[in-house]
């Protein structure tokens, strides 16, 4: 298992608006199956801040199956012009 932690950083003013956004995303990238989680959290002190957590079956079923496949534009349809700049994206694997 790999669990994929993105970081984005919502325009000013468009807070909410991104927060709303990545949770109906959320139900595009669970389609995958190579999915077993995903979900979205807040950041407390700077609440323009969220972190995007999934978990897949690999790195590939990530960097290859889902962002080269159709579901990826889908996903990205959801949020896209509400975040700033690139996305931080880090992969991780228990150790």
């Amino acid at each position: 298992m790999v669990t994929e932690v993105a970081f984005f950083n919502a325009v000013p003013g468009k807070e909410e608006e991104l927060g709303q956004a990545i949770v109906r995303g959320l139900d595009v990238i669970r389609q995958h199956p190579e999915c077993i989680s995903a979900h979205v959290t807040r950041c407390i002190e700077q609440p323009k801040k969220y972190m995007l957590t999934n978990v897949w079956t690999s790195l590939e079923a990530h960097t290859v199956d889902f962002r080269g496949g159709p579901l990826f534009p889908q996903w990205r349809a959801h949020i896209e012009g509400l975040f700033e700049g690139t996305p931080e994206v880090f992969h991780y694997e228990a150790f």
